[in-house]
């Protein structure tokens, strides 16, 4: 299958980034373990996603753990992934590439909640 038989986007731009919510998981390191940081979701596909916020992860490796909260349409969704970039974005802000780490069910939710995001908004790009 060629780029131009796909049918599904391959990453979904929020053109009115959306709210969410970061979390380390309580067992890492650091200043902010195991308590939820605001932020925002500027990009979003099934694999992955980049979110921007004033939490400073001292990215210097590619293992760092980070569970995003977010809603889409009507259900809050809680995904975990790994930092795979990050970088200073502004003052006192970070933007970061985190791969999204999903089991079967959880990507069969995503896609389905972001079916419904894109019928709703329209916003996607391809």
């Amino acid at each position: 299958m060629g780029a131009a038989s796909r049918k599904e986007p391959f990453r979904y731009v929020m053109n009115q980034p959306i709210d969410c919510w970061l979390e380390l998981p309580a067992g890492s390191t650091g200043p902010g373990a195991g308590k939820q940081t605001e932020g925002v979701l500027i990009d979003l596909s099934r694999s992955g996603c980049k979110v921007r916020s004033s939490l400073n992860l001292r990215f210097t490796s590619k293992d760092t753990r980070l569970i995003i909260h977010f809603k889409l349409n009507e259900n809050m969704l809680r995904f975990t992934g790994s930092v795979r970039w990050g970088w200073m974005y502004g003052l006192g802000e970070y933007q970061y590439g985190v791969r999204l780490d999903l089991t079967a069910e959880e990507e069969e939710i995503l896609t389905s909640e972001l079916d419904l995001w894109t019928m709703s908004s329209g916003e996607e790009d391809s």
